[in-house]
């Protein structure tokens, strides 16, 4: 009982410093980083050390858009892991330091490629098909 009331203090002070804070961080990189710093804080001690470690070490945070915290993880396994395992925590804490916002997890190997366009294989039937439409209009 007394290791939770320890953190409610910690976690209220770690709230309240955020918010003397948010008047100066009006830039949406340099905030995203103070947010996932109380953030990752608040996890390890939600989580343990160990859990932490295993899945919120390598998390950077890139930016604060449109009221969501994106953050970058190593790969696409680790984003979906902390989608479906860890998501919902994660929003719940930031909605403590501020209700508006909420985080999208993103691997580095899709934020560096580029949007794939969709490919459309077409059959020569289908081809000829479309081919026939368009030309009786």
């Amino acid at each position: 009982m007394k290791k939770k009331r320890c953190l409610k203090t910690r976690w209220s002070q770690q709230n309240n410093r955020f918010k003397e804070k948010n008047l100066n961080l009006a830039h949406p990189v340099v905030k995203a980083s103070y947010i996932w710093s109380v953030l990752s804080d608040q996890l390890c001690d939600v989580l343990g050390p160990a859990v932490h470690h295993q899945w919120f070490k390598e998390v950077k945070p890139l930016v604060i858009s449109h009221n969501v915290l994106i953050l970058e993880v190593p790969n696409h396994f680790s984003a979906q892991w902390i989608h479906t395992h860890y998501h919902e925590l994660v929003d719940v804490l930031l909605s403590v330091m501020d209700k508006r916002l909420t985080s999208f997890f993103v691997s580095q190997s899709e934020r560096h490629q580029p949007p794939k366009v969709a490919e459309l294989n077409l059959s020569e039937s289908s081809a000829s098909e479309i081919k026939r439409q368009t030309e009786d209009q």
